[in-house]
């Protein structure tokens, strides 16, 4: 990239893949997510993402999923996300998954 910072798209994939992954469903599909950006990653720069299962297990059909994007401390990325689902409605919480920008 010229600009030497990472696409968005890249990030945004990270954590709408962590969101799905964390519910335990047959299948799992995003809903809906509302995304901000707080700072420019540049590359090279590795991202950390965290997410968290927010809703009830209760809940049928839809979870709420917070997903958190660290370089280092700092937090770059915040997302909330609705997982549609069916099947099995059981979710594996605190899971994190990790990328190396590069």
């Amino acid at each position: 990239a010229r600009t030497g910072i990472a696409r968005g798209h890249h990030i945004f994939a990270q954590a709408n893949s962590l969101a799905v992954a964390l519910i335990d469903a047959e299948v799992a599909l995003t809903a809906s997510a509302d995304i901000r950006f707080l700072r420019p990653v540049r590359i090279g720069e590795r991202c950390v993402a965290k997410g968290y299962v927010k809703s009830a297990p209760g809940d049928k059909g839809k979870a709420k999923v917070e997903v958190f994007t660290y370089v280092g401390e700092e937090l770059v990325f915040q997302g909330h996300f609705v997982v549609y689902r069916s099947g099995k409605h059981a979710e594996r919480v605190g899971d994190s998954s990790e990328t190396n920008r590069h």
